[in-house]
Formats: C-alpha cells, structure tokens, sequence
C-alpha cells in the first residue's frame, strides 16, 4: 500500500519495494540487453577471450567424425564455443548435408559452427590441383576441413588415399 506524501510515496512494503504488475517485469529494455553483453564479454573473457571450443566441456567438443557407415556427410558431435564473444551451444549429434564430390580435381571444404542459426554447416570450396581451404563465414567458426577427391564415394576419419578425409580445424579457448 502507497502513502502520497510531499513529493515522494512512501510504501508499506518493507525495504521501500513495489508490487509491479508482470507486464512490466516481462519487458525487454535496454538495461537487460546491456547486462547480458557484459555478462558474455566476461564469460569469454574467463575462457581467454577470442573464438573458438571450449575444451572438455563436453566429451568430443564440437568435433567432427565421419558418420557410423561411412557416406557423403559428416557428423558434428556436441559442444560448446563462442563465436564473436556470444556462447554457441551445440546439443546433440549434428549430421551435415551430403557433399558433392569434386568432378576433375581435389577441392577442401570446410565445415563450420554458425552462431546466428545455432547450428553446422559446409563451405563449399574450389577444385583446384592444389587446394585451400575457404575462409569461415562471419559469425562462424571452423570446426574441420573435408580433403575431397574426385570419384570418391564416401568421407572417413583418416587418408585411405581413395576417398575423402576429415582434418580437425576447431581452436581450443
């Protein structure tokens, strides 16, 4: 109960609270926006700062495997990052889309950690004698390398000299 007195209210509530309506508690203003920017600039901060996987946060940390019966897609296991000073999670098993092998000469995709999606996804490289690996998207963070080759027919953990090879890329924090 409120007290209209000179210029101030008093309250009855003890320590001068306020009942609010819930309306009011439910709004987003600036302030909470402000204070969870602080709160992920310190979190990374305590991480080292920068981007990349939090190490042995997980059992696998956001590391990429070829699938259980090897085939043209990968699989990204769960984790955790930040990725531009914002924390990513990723909660389970992630299958990628299926790749499409190279048709004359190698090329070297790059599987990446995509924050504004919450989620994995490949970028595309170019065909080349000898290839590089292409350059993550902004708010991303690169997780692996796919060495493709042409006629290959499925992707492995290590160089069979047949078929395409995954090559971890993830930078620890």
């Amino acid at each position: 109960m409120a007290i209209k007195g000179l210029g101030y209210t008093k309250t009855t509530w003890s320590f001068e609270e306020r009942p609010v309506s819930s309306a009011k508690l439910n709004t987003w203003d600036n302030r909470i926006e402000l204070a969870l920017e602080l709160a992920f600039y310190l979190l990374s901060h305590a991480w080292g700062g920068g981007d990349g996987v939090i190490r042995k946060a997980t059992a696998d940390d956001l590391k990429v495997v070829a699938n259980a019966t090897p085939n043209l897609s990968v699989v990204v296991k769960p984790g955790y990052a930040f990725i531009s000073k914002f924390p990513y999670k990723l909660a389970a098993d992630a299958s990628t889309a299926d790749v499409v092998p190279p048709v004359t000469q190698p090329r070297i995709d790059l599987v990446q950690a995509r924050l504004n999606t919450w989620d994995v996804s490949i970028v595309t490289g170019t065909e080349a004698a000898s290839p590089s690996a292409p350059a993550a998207q902004s708010d991303c963070i690169p997780l692996a390398s796919l060495y493709l080759r042409p006629g290959m027919t499925s992707i492995k953990n290590t160089d069979d000299a047949t078929n395409g090879y995954i090559v971890d890329a993830r930078n620890f924090i």
